[in-house]
């Protein structure tokens, strides 16, 4: 995803209001298959996107970004259970581009996002197996996940930038997962191998027709997750292994109230910061040259670095449900050091092109640039009864109070046809965090036809 698109409701929410089971009458099954169900939806959506992008910027970026995009899609997400113990899952998109910066047709104006595709099997009573390309997720927080160690490098082109959208709609990994349950908890085994050379990041919305594993398996990994209730609260550890190191999680949550929860969400690893990973990154893969310098940060040393997401939610008796998080993330900018990275970016148009990189490089590992961040978030769905949803999410960076923030409708028109607008800004000075980004406020329009 580009730097203009950087990351407010969940667009999928009206996806549960379609029919889920497609099954063949019962007279028509033989006794082998008459436990076979075919589960899932397809529908057709196009999105018709608008920036007002801003004329000057300090820090002068490397591509011009768009002005316009639209995007017509067929999504199809099925399951389909052989019998009570084998299920094959299938999460598709293929996509045709137009813009002002996409030629029409051309071969960047398809792309194909092959997003799920597995195999499970209950190989002894609770007890699973899967394997194939799976979005293997976690975490309890909404706006920024430390424990949802599967997300990187796998977002697609998607209407909201609301993160837990994001986890929902996104590219897996191809993986082998294993999982027990009992009564009082899990426990979760998962191997991601190696299967391609690490590749560039995408600096524009289209792709091609590849799958991508260049961006979700070019590592071996390697997750352990133990989730258990103990009086009243849901605590989960985690160990995953990368090329970083060894990462150590934990979540937990507690129901304070019946209208209030509050939860936690931890992870931490000996890595160094978020600017010399970025340049590490760009001259492995290509994207910056061998001699690029490493833009100073405050903490350039290898050492322990923490994340951190801590946030409640409050329910209304009317359905409304407000989200308050802050976030910590140990490896990214001080404002000591964003204001460094607008210096050498003014006074040096050709550092500027590395400058963006790494706010990419966050935006792609879908992490904050900055080390300290607030987020918030409304949901209120069935304003009008099955008919209209709302949402709006924030985000605060409390260096210098600028926000990016987005306000989303969904309007049911029938069963079939979904209605959507999405209008979000990026408020602030020239010279703060939010403020900065290419661009100062988007419109989006979405209509969705269920087949």
């Amino acid at each position: 995803m580009p730097v203009w698109a950087e990351g407010s409701d969940d667009e999928n929410s009206d996806l549960n209001l379609i029919p889920g089971t497609l099954e063949s009458p019962a007279e028509n099954k033989t006794p082998s298959d008459r436990n076979s169900t075919l589960s899932g939806k397809a529908y057709i959506e196009d999105v018709l996107t608008g920036w007002s992008n801003r004329r000057s910027l300090l820090v002068p970026v490397p591509i011009q970004p768009p002005n316009w995009q639209n995007r017509t899609s067929l999504d199809l997400d099925y399951k389909w259970q052989f019998d009570e113990r084998i299920r094959f899952s299938l999460s598709d998109r293929v996509s045709g581009y137009e813009g002002d910066t996409i030629p029409f047709p051309s071969n960047g104006s398809a792309r194909n996002d092959f997003r799920e595709g597995s195999l499970s099997c209950e190989v002894f009573p609770r007890t699973y197996f899967e394997a194939g390309r799976i979005n293997l997720k976690n975490g309890t927080a909404l706006g920024y996940n430390p424990t949802d160690f599967f997300k990187t490098r796998t977002m697609v082109d998607i209407v909201s930038i609301d993160p837990s959208a994001l986890k929902e709609d996104r590219l897996g990994s191809i993986m082998i997962e294993g999982q027990r349950l009992w009564d009082n908890g899990s426990l979760t085994l998962a191997f991601a191998p190696k299967l391609q050379t690490e590749t560039p990041l995408l600096t524009t919305p289209t792709a091609s027709f590849n799958p991508l594993f260049g961006q979700t398996n070019s590592e071996n990994r390697f997750l352990a997750s133990l989730s258990c209730d103990i009086a009243g609260l849901s605590p989960q550890a985690l160990i995953f292994l990368d090329g970083t190191g060894t990462h150590i999680g934990a979540n937990l949550s507690r129901v304070i109230s019946s209208s209030i929860v509050a939860y936690v969400e931890w992870s931490g690893v000996t890595e160094t910061n978020l600017t010399n990973r970025a340049v590490v990154f760009g001259k492995n893969t290509g994207t910056l040259p061998s001699g690029a310098p490493v833009v100073p940060q405050s903490n350039s040393r290898l050492i322990f670095q923490n994340d951190l997401a801590l946030g409640a939610s409050w329910t209304s008796s009317s359905n409304l449900t407000i989200n308050l998080e802050y976030h910590y993330h140990q490896a990214g900018f001080n404002g000591a050091d964003f204001n460094n990275w607008l210096l050498l970016g003014r006074a040096n148009s050709t550092l500027a092109r590395e400058l963006w990189f790494v706010r990419q490089y966050a935006t792609d590992q879908q992490e904050p640039l900055m080390q300290h961040e607030f987020f918030l978030r409304f949901d209120y769905p069935d304003v009008i009864q099955s008919k209209l949803n709302l949402g709006t999410v924030a985000f605060i960076s409390p260096y210098d109070g600028s926000v990016l923030a987005q306000a989303s409708a969904q309007y049911f028109l029938s069963r079939n046809l979904t209605l959507g607008a999405y209008l979000s800004g990026a408020f602030g000075s020239p010279g703060s965090e939010k403020g900065s980004l290419p661009w100062a406020t988007s419109a989006i329009l979405r209509a969705v036809w269920y087949l």
